[in-house]
């Protein structure tokens, strides 16, 4: 997927979040709810299916969440990877192991619980309502309209992007994908990311200017994988680095 988006299409990187499209196997399709296609991998059109599209929607990815399909760690995976964000450690003394569902209750509501709670809701409030939107994917990324106990799930919600002081809101993952899509704050975290890798190295305060001015070109150069690496390359961080003795 990434191969097609990148290189052949040459679009830009975060079209990876929304793309109507997936390339997978039969057995792939299957689970995705796809009628399978084709006897081997292939590629597969989702612009009629608005529950996939985008690498947020892959089980690869959904499994961050771990078998309860956690709304903390999908949130807090969209915080730091995909809008740079950061929030404080939980305190020791917390228990950490995610409670079950049950009847009457869904991963949300226990987020939802969570957010209400005087102690909980300051750091909570900021991610796990990024997890929303994709309540409907159970722990290995099946798309369900009810959990196994029965219990309607949702997707819709809003989203709080760092540095803005209203949340955005969205009625459905496709929703949700489109916003992370269209995000200044996601392009800039993709920045941040790809120069990182490239250095192979922590970047730190002092690099800031420089990462910017890579942003701005690689934005120019309509924000895809050839501009921002061609960016990074052409920049003080590689041009004016002291090799190693």
């Amino acid at each position: 997927m990434f191969e097609e988006v990148a290189w052949k299409q040459k679009r830009p990187l975060t079209d990876l979040l929304n793309a109507q499209f997936t390339i997978v196997s039969p057995k792939l399709a299957k689970h995705y709810g796809l009628p399978p296609t084709a006897q081997s991998t292939t590629r597969y059109d989702l612009s009629k299916n608005s529950s996939r599209g985008g690498l947020l929607t892959h089980g690869s990815v959904l499994t961050i969440g771990g078998d309860e399909a956690s709304m903390v760690a999908r949130g807090l995976f969209v915080l730091h990877d995909l809008l740079r964000g950061t929030v404080n450690a939980p305190p020791p003394c917390v228990d950490t192991n995610p409670p079950p569902t049950k009847v009457g209750l869904t991963q949300r509501g226990i987020a939802a619980q969570r957010i209400a709670n005087m102690n909980c809701g300051v750091c909570h409030a900021r991610f796990e309502p990024l997890a929303f939107g994709l309540e409907k994917f159970d722990g290995i990324g099946a798309f369900h309209d009810r959990d196994h106990h029965g219990n309607a799930l949702r997707d819709d919600g809003e989203v709080l992007f760092p540095g803005t002081a209203k949340p955005v809101k969205f009625q459905t993952s496709a929703e949700l994908m489109d916003l992370l899509a269209g995000s200044d704050r996601v392009r800039e975290s993709l920045t941040w990311k790809v120069t990182q890798f490239s250095l192979g190295r922590p970047l730190t305060a002092s690099d800031a200017p420089s990462v910017t001015t890579i942003h701005k070109v690689a934005q120019a150069g309509g924000g895809t994988y050839s501009s921002l690496i061609t960016a990074v390359v052409l920049s003080d961080l590689v041009l004016r680095t002291k090799p190693s003795q």
